[in-house]
């Protein structure tokens, strides 16, 4: 027997120890395996070192190999768990051999080697290696536990339970108890379960186990646990996305058909069913032909559906839309594009949307559309030519009147008042048609307006004037500023809408009632009222008062006459000349009647 290498020897490489028969105690260590472990040179003579030293599940094994190469001389290898100085736990194998005898038996020499290397491999495995016995307790770990888990090692080794008190609670239930189950049969197994990490985060695993078996007997487990959090994560986007288009797919109010490359159905939505007819037998033989056949009973014009639908299967690449009739008078659109997988045609999608109510109000809306233009055409048709039929013989009719009323004037004074009669209708048949030819052209927005400075003062006075002359049955009164509040406008049509609103007070009012025209500077605009004593006007109908045609209902035909455009033509000449025009009134009150135009400058007017 050769004698231990001593510590200062070149043989220092290997890592050895000698010790005593029983109990397994140390007496020599070389330095570097003291170095290796962290642990002072005198510690390891220490006699219950070793048992401190070696992890409590493998002590017995290492022992026990101890004694039988110190009691036979015969050589063993054993592997063991060792804890460094530091804390770290780590893998090693010990080649025990008997040296010279001691006091009638052997001295052990151990030599020790690492599984750097085999630790190097399996911790580079993208899973967690592990060894346990049948009831869970760990033997090893890889490092890949803590990367993933975030668990010291120590715990995996030190805690009984770790494995199952980390399992997910939705899956503690059932893991571990499958787990035994197939280690009892002997069974390798793969499985699939949640652990909780360090940092609370949920981790999918799957556990791929060999069951170990030594002379029919189960010895342990060992397997690799993968992490499949990444999968799982995809697989539940996948689902929902699934299920988010499958719920599109039969929530949409289209019907929707997809057939593969050779003619079978591979889906329909209860819509398409609803929309043709189609019973969940046909549906489930997945055939189209007998479908098409189906569809075909039900169309205006089946032979040109089927000729589109069989260029289209000619055709797979082309996209489609046309609009079908069908015979109970349903009108549907037809979408058709191919189905594409990548850059391959793998089938087609049909899509029919009912629109037959859109289809019908669109018709309905052209026919009224059609016969309200038809009756517009006719209206302004009649009010044009019956405008200049009334007008043309009202000329020489007021010429020739003119000219008697000149010859009787100072002969027969009885035969005067009536020429005077005559021209007071030939002017009011001339103020009709003149408003049916104003009312034509603010329909077809053709009203003239020959703009140019024009003094309200003047305007107003001018206009007050006319009807001093001719009505003594009204007080009408004036009131007007020393400005001349100059608008730029037509003081034609302003003119007219003054003597519009004037024919109406003196109209409405009763005899001997007043009338009142008032001219005021309201900030940049002026103000032109009358005001009358008369009937007044329903709250609820003055909105309406400046519509074309409308009369009040307080307005008897018989007493007042007019044809309701007055008011219309006068809103209309107020607007173009950038105004506004409105009315305040009470019934039996009287009504004032107000227009506001943006004034162009004003001028003092002088009295000489």
């Amino acid at each position: 027997m050769t004698s231990p290498p001593s510590p200062g020897s070149s043989q220092a490489a290997p890592l050895l120890w000698i010790g005593e028969r029983d109990p397994a105690r140390l007496h020599w260590v070389s330095p570097n395996l003291a170095t290796s472990f962290g642990h002072p040179l005198g510690d390891w003579r220490e006699p219950d070192f070793l048992r401190r030293l070696v992890d409590p599940r493998d002590f017995p094994n290492l022992q026990e190999a101890w004694r039988g190469v110190a009691s036979t001389g015969t050589p063993e290898t054993v592997d063991f768990r060792a804890v460094s100085a530091r804390g770290a736990l780590g893998s090693w194998t010990v080649d025990l051999s008997a040296i010279e005898p001691s006091a009638g038996a052997w001295q052990v020499l151990g030599a020790l080697r690492t599984h750097h290397e085999r630790e190097a491999l399996i911790d580079s495995i993208d899973g967690i290696v592990w060894e346990a016995d049948c009831s869970f307790r760990f033997r090893f770990v890889s490092r890949q536990a803590e990367r993933l888990l975030g668990y010291p090692l120590r715990r995996w080794y030190d805690e009984p339970d770790f494995w199952v008190r980390h399992v997910h609670p939705d899956d503690r239930g059932w893991a571990p108890e499958y787990c035994r189950a197939a280690a009892e049969k002997g069974l390798p197994h793969e499985f699939e379960y949640r652990m909780i990490a360090v940092d609370g985060r949920v981790v999918w695993l799957r556990d791929i186990v060999t069951v170990v078996v030594q002379d029919g007997r189960v010895q342990g487990l060992r397997g690799i646990m993968v992490d499949v959090t990444a999968q799982h994560g995809v697989q539940e986007r996948l689902e929902r996305t699934v299920s988010l288009l499958e719920a599109s797919f039969e929530s949409t109010a289209d019907g929707l058909l997809v057939v593969d490359s050779d003619g079978r159905i591979t889906a329909c939505n209860r819509r398409f069913q609803q929309i043709w007819g189609i019973p969940d037998a046909l549906v489930d033989t997945h055939l189209d032909e007998p479908m098409l056949q189906a569809v075909r009973e039900r169309l205006a014009d089946p032979e040109l559906f089927s000729a589109r639908v069989q260029e289209l299967y000619t055709h797979p690449d082309e996209e489609s839309f046309e609009t079908i009739a069908l015979r109970d008078g349903r009108v549907l659109e037809r979408y058709s594009l191919p189905q594409r997988l990548g850059g391959a045609i793998i089938g087609r999608v049909w899509s029919f949307r009912d629109v037959s109510l859109r289809v019908r109000a669109e018709r309905e809306r052209e026919r009224l559309l059609r016969e309200a233009h038809e009756a517009i055409q006719v209206r302004d048709d009649f009010l044009s030519i019956a405008s200049h039929e009334l007008k043309t013989p009202l000329t020489p009719l007021r010429l020739s009147l003119q000219v008697l009323r000149q010859l009787l004037e100072s002969r027969q004074p009885g035969m005067l008042s009536r020429v005077d009669r005559a021209l007071g209708q030939v002017r009011r048949l001339s103020s009709l048609v003149n408003d049916l030819l104003d009312a034509s052209c603010v329909g077809v927005g053709r009203l003239e307006l020959q703009r140019a400075p024009v003094s309200l003062r003047e305007l107003a006075l001018e206009v007050s004037s006319d009807f001093l002359a001719i009505s003594d049955q009204h007080p009408i009164t004036v009131d007007a500023p020393d400005e001349e509040l100059l608008v730029l406008g037509d003081s034609g049509r302003l003119s007219q809408v003054l003597t519009n609103l004037m024919e109406n007070a003196l109209k409405y009012s009763p005899l001997g009632g007043a009338v009142h025209v008032s001219l005021v500077r309201d900030g940049a605009d002026a103000v032109l009222s009358v005001a009358d004593s008369g009937i007044g006007i329903p709250k609820e109908e003055q909105d309406h008062l400046f519509e074309r045609f409308f009369r009040a209902r307080n307005a008897p035909i018989s007493g007042f006459g007019g044809l309701g455009m007055g008011l219309y033509i006068c809103r209309d000449i107020v607007d173009r000349h950038d105004g506004h025009i409105w009315v305040e009134s009470e019934l039996g009150r009287g009504s004032t009647f107000h227009v506001s135009l943006p004034i162009l400058a004003t001028r003092t007017f002088m009295s000489t």
